[in-house]
């Protein structure tokens, strides 16, 4: 009886941690994406009025619009 009550543990213990493995493993994983999409600059072009957006960290110098080349600043909310 004690072995079986052992091999209960030890089942249960191993589907647990493998739950909590997968768990980091894909919160890590949208962590990521959600950041990447969080970091990105949206731009609107006043020439053309294209809606456009980059991933670049320092745009104080603006950024070229893809359609027409006229250089944009960032939107502010």
């Amino acid at each position: 009886m004690q072995a079986l009550t052992f091999l209960l543990i030890v089942y249960s213990g191993s589907a647990l941690v493998g739950l909590s493995l997968l768990w980091f493993f894909y919160d890590g994983r949208d962590k990521c994406s959600f950041e990447a999409n969080r970091r990105r600059k949206v731009f609107h072009c006043v020439r053309c009025g294209n809606l456009y957006s980059v991933r670049k960290g320092d745009v104080s110098t603006g950024e070229p619009c893809p359609e027409c080349e006229y250089n944009n600043y960032e939107l502010s909310f």
